[in-house]
C-alpha cells in the first residue's frame, strides 16, 4: 500500500486489513514512524502519462508522487517518501466517501493521520525545511473554482502537503450528509500541527489564507444549513474548533506565522468576513438562550463565548476603517488601505486571554474508537473467511497445525 502507486491502473484497490495493520504499528509501536520517514531515491526519471478519458475512474488515481506541480519534467529522479505516498492515498479516499464502507476507509485514514500528528519524531520530520518532497493530491472538481490537474505539488515540506489535505477535505464535502465526525478529526489534525508549530516556533512557509477561507467557509456553510444540520448534528462541536483554530492564530500567530505581513492579513480576512461571524454568533445566542431548551445549550454557549476575540477584533477595526475613508474621502477602500489602518491600530485593541488554546486530548482508542475498531475487526474478519473459503477439512488439518506449533 505505501509503494510509489504504478499510472498504468485506474482503480486504488482499498485493503482494509493492511490499512489496520498500518494503522497499529503506528499506533502502538513508535519506532515505526521512522519506516514512514525513510526516503529513497528513483533510479529512473519520472515520466507522465495520460490518463483515458473513456476509462471508467469512479476512484481517480492521480499521477505520480514526483511529478513537480506547474513544471514540466527536468529528467532528473525525484525523492520518494512513505509518508509521502500515504498522503496521496488518503487525498483519493477522502475525495471519494460515497456509502458507509468509503466513509469507514476515509475515518480510519484520518485517525492514522491523527496518530502519526501527535508523534513527536513525525513532526519535526513533517516540518523539516531541508526535508522536500513532491505529493500528488486527488483534488475534486468544484464548480467555484478553476479545474486543476491532479497530481501537481510543488516541492515542499511534508507539513505543507498534508495541510493540503485538510483543506481540501473541508472544502469539498459540505453537504446536506455533512460527516461531522470525519470534519472534528480533520479540524484535530490542524489544530494539533499548530500546537506543535506554536510550541517549537516553526515558521512554516505555507499559504495560510487557503485555511482560513476555508475555515471560513465552513462557518457560514453551517449558518446557511441551520435549519437542515441542527435537528440531528451538534454543528456547535465543530464550529467551536474552527473558532478555537483562529483564537489560536489570534493569540500566537506572531510567533509560528512567516512574517508580521501575514498577521496582518489574518486580521483582514477577519475584518472582511464580519458577517459570518455574527451569524454564526447570533446562531448560538439562540440556541444557548434559556428559552430555547434546546440539547445543543451548553455547545452553543461555548461558541458564543469563544466568539468574543473575533467579535472585538472587528468591532474595534470598523470604525476606524470608516473614519479613515472617510477622512480621505475615499468610497471604495484598497485592501492595502485596510492593511495600513490594521498596522496603525494594533496597540489600541484589547483581547481576551483564553485558557488551553493549545492544549488537546491525546488520541485514546478504548475512549473514543473501541466500537469503531471492532465493528471493523469484524468486518475484516468476515471479508477473509469469504475470500479464503476453506473447507471443514482443510481448517481441522489448520488447526491440528497451529496446536502443534503452540
Amino acid at each position: 500500500m505505501l509503494v510509489p502507486v504504478d499510472t498504468s491502473q485506474t482503480r486504488v484497490k482499498i485493503d482494509m486489513a493492511v490499512l489496520l495493520v498500518l494503522y497499529e504499528a503506528i499506533h502502538l509501536n513508535r519506532n515505526f514512524i521512522t519506516v514512514l520517514t525513510h526516503t529513497k531515491s528513483l533510479s529512473n526519471p519520472v515520466t507522465p502519462t495520460t490518463p483515458n478519458p473513456a476509462i471508467d475512474r469512479s476512484l481517480p488515481l492521480p499521477s505520480s508522487p514526483t511529478t513537480p506541480a506547474g513544471k514540466q519534467p527536468t529528467g532528473l529522479p525525484q525523492p520518494t517518501n512513505l509518508l509521502g505516498t500515504f498522503f496521496t492515498f488518503s487525498s483519493i479516499i477522502l475525495q471519494n466517501i460515497k456509502d458507509d464502507s468509503s466513509v469507514t476507509h476515509a475515518r480510519l485514514c484520518l485517525v492514522i493521520i491523527t496518530c502519526i500528528v501527535e508523534d513527536q519524531f513525525a513532526n519535526s520530520f513533517l516540518h523539516d525545511p531541508n526535508m522536500t518532497f513532491p505529493v500528488t493530491l486527488h483534488r475534486a472538481s468544484l464548480l467555484h473554482r478553476k479545474p486543476t490537474k491532479d497530481g501537481l505539488s510543488h516541492v515542499r515540506p511534508l507539513a505543507c502537503s498534508l495541510l493540503d489535505l485538510m483543506v481540501e477535505f473541508m472544502i469539498s464535502h459540505m453537504a446536506k450528509n455533512f460527516k461531522l465526525d470525519l470534519y472534528r478529526k480533520c479540524l484535530g489534525v490542524v489544530h494539533r500541527m499548530l500546537c506543535y508549530q506554536k510550541r517549537c516556533k516553526i515558521r512554516l512557509n505555507y499559504n495560510w489564507k487557503e485555511l482560513w477561507v476555508g475555515l471560513l467557509n465552513l462557518l457560514k456553510f453551517f449558518a446557511a444549513s441551520e435549519e437542515h444540520l441542527l435537528p440531528k448534528l451538534n454543528i456547535f462541536a465543530v464550529a467551536i474548533e474552527v473558532v478555537k483554530i483562529f483564537n489560536l492564530f489570534i493569540t500566537y500567530g506572531d510567533t509560528f506565522l512567516p512574517n508580521p505581513s501575514t498577521y496582518d492579513e489574518l486580521y483582514y480576512e477577519l475584518i472582511r468576513m464580519q458577517k459570518i461571524f455574527e451569524d454564526v454568533h447570533s446562531m448560538a445566542k439562540r440556541y444557548s438562550s434559556p428559552d430555547a431548551h434546546s440539547e445543543f445549550h451548553s455547545s452553543a454557549s461555548q461558541l458564543a463565548a469563544n466568539l468574543v476575540n473575533v467579535r472585538s477584533i472587528s468591532a474595534h477595526f470598523h470604525p476606524r476603517i470608516n473614519a479613515w475613508s472617510a477622512s480621505h474621502h475615499v468610497t471604495s477602500i484598497t485592501p492595502e488601505q485596510v492593511l495600513e489602518v490594521v498596522r496603525s491600530n494594533y496597540d489600541t485593541l484589547t483581547l481576551k486571554l483564553q485558557d488551553n488554546l493549545d492544549h488537546f486530548d491525546k488520541y485514546a482508542e478504548k475512549l473514543n474508537e473501541a466500537a469503531f475498531f471492532t465493528q471493523l475487526l469484524r468486518s475484516v474478519t468476515n471479508s477473509v473467511r469469504e475470500t479464503v473459503g476453506l473447507s471443514s477439512v482443510q481448517q481441522l488439518t489448520l488447526l491440528n497445525e497451529l496446536g502443534s506449533t503452540s
